[in-house]
């Protein structure tokens, strides 16, 4: 069958793949394509649905940050995170050039049935009984990443439906908290995260040179998938409590704070994030159990 980032890049492999686990799994639908890799689904040999993901960019820095990735993803256990389930090394070959084979790498992980953006684009409204368990949902993904490293590519693209649960996805530019585990083939003066969701300091970087991407940068990027649910416009402009933020006036609070062009005056990382949002929703939280 052909795997192909585009037109120029197709490439020919076995219908059917085997892992490092000694699993096979048969190749499905194409699902997308990313900037260096295209994903698809796949088949295991119980018969279960996953999707794969093929790196068909393959300088050494492509390969090594597509190793930190599956290294990521390994580490992470969450139910709001999207879950590894194998890897491997195929060999591929390119349509212009049948002779020669190129080794590409794939991870196996989770299958989700859409994206946020999807999600967004089919219904009007989120009513706030649904949209809060997953934020705090997305808050306990962010506690657990930010044990390692900084996402630094949140949008609403990359976070998975599945079910009802959100999944934080696509670690492909986190950065680890540890130099000695980090590959970064950022450029100097290079934009790093989403073009609409960058964070303040990320386009400082760019710009200036100046100024550091923590995990504060992620609880911005989160901040803004926050009140874009809420407001379902894109939330541009000094925001304040009389721009269409309806929610309560605890999570108003809470999510002006995670959009702080200061971000010293933003919570510091997934963790106190989780903790204000835990403690500005803990009434609501005491009705869904009276409901179960």
């Amino acid at each position: 069958m052909e795997i192909y980032l585009n037109q120029d890049k197709v490439y020919h492999i076995d219908d059917e793949i085997v892992a490092i686990s000694k699993k096979s799994y048969e190749i499905g639908d194409r699902m997308g394509s990313g900037g260096n890799g295209a994903v698809y689904e796949c088949i295991s040999q119980e018969g279960e649905m996953y999707a794969v993901k093929f790196l068909l960019s393959f300088s050494k820095k492509r390969k090594q940050r597509f190793q930190q990735e599956i290294l990521l993803m390994k580490r992470l256990s969450n139910p709001h995170i999207i879950r590894y389930i194998d890897e491997g090394v195929i060999e591929g070959k390119n349509n212009k050039n049948m002779v020669h084979g190129q080794e590409i790498l794939f991870v196996i992980m989770e299958k989700a049935d859409s994206n946020l953006k999807d999600l967004l684009l089919h219904n009007s409204i989120i009513p706030y009984e649904s949209y809060i368990p997953q934020f705090r949902g997305m808050c306990e993904a962010l506690k657990e990443l930010h044990q390692y490293a900084i996402h630094r590519d949140i949008k609403p693209e990359n976070i998975l439906i599945k079910g009802e649960t959100w999944l934080l996805s696509d670690f492909g530019l986190c950065e680890f908290l540890d130099p000695a585990e980090h590959c970064d083939i950022t450029g100097e003066n290079e934009k790093v995260g989403p073009i609409f969701w960058i964070s303040p300091e990320a386009a400082n970087k760019y710009y200036f040179g100046k100024d550091e991407i923590g995990t504060y940068s992620d609880i911005y990027q989160m901040g803004m998938i926050f009140a874009f649910v809420i407001m379902k416009k894109f939330p541009a402009g000094m925001l304040d409590e009389s721009s269409g933020l309806d929610t309560t006036k605890e999570m108003q609070v809470i999510i002006l704070k995670t959009l702080a062009n200061d971000y010293l005056k933003r919570p510091k990382d997934g963790g106190e994030l989780l903790k204000m949002i835990n403690e500005a929703t803990i009434d609501t939280y005491a009705v869904f159990e009276e409901r179960k």
